[in-house]
């Protein structure tokens, strides 16, 4: 698979600012089973452990694609879990870190920015079969996390401060 493409090409990165204060925004990112209320493809989030969130810890989640009529379940281990700061975890396949989902949050301007990344790791058959396929998975996510980032800017500008 890897000959298809170089997983440095399947990268994408977001910014975003956010009428609300870093550790709000970390407070929602974090909540994984709450994030289905704002990320188009995660039907539903749970962490296998009560002591979450934090390096290490681990969540399942469902996902659909409706551009493919299909649904998978993921597994993943959280790698930074920095209160206000950041947040990220690892899609583990087969395991192996397959795509990394990174968060950085800065305050600016009485709000935050949130940068969020998507990036490859390893690239794996389930991703796609062709060089096309997977340029196609990299547009599908840029345009999901824009779609993210402005849900959790709605939700976050909700929440108290």
């Amino acid at each position: 698979m890897t000959a298809l493409i170089d997983p440095s090409e399947l990268h994408v990165r977001r910014e975003r600012w956010i009428d609300a204060p870093p550790q709000n925004i970390y407070d929602l990112i974090s909540d994984v089973e709450a994030s289905a209320d704002w990320t188009p493809d995660l039907v539903s989030a749970k962490y296998e452990s009560l002591e979450v969130p934090r390096e290490g810890s681990w969540f399942t989640a469902v996902n659909s694609d409706v551009r493919h009529d299909h649904s998978w379940i993921t597994r993943s281990r959280v790698y930074i879990a920095d209160p206000g700061r950041e947040f990220a975890w690892y899609v583990v396949v087969e395991g192996v870190d397959a795509t990394s989902w990174h968060y950085s949050l800065y305050p600016q301007g009485g709000g935050t920015v949130v940068v969020e990344t998507w990036q490859v790791e390893h690239v794996f058959p389930i991703m796609g079969q062709s060089r096309e396929e997977l340029l196609e998975l990299k547009i599908h996510n840029a345009a999901g996390m824009d779609a993210t980032l402005d849900a959790l800017a709605e939700r976050a500008s909700g929440v108290a401060t």
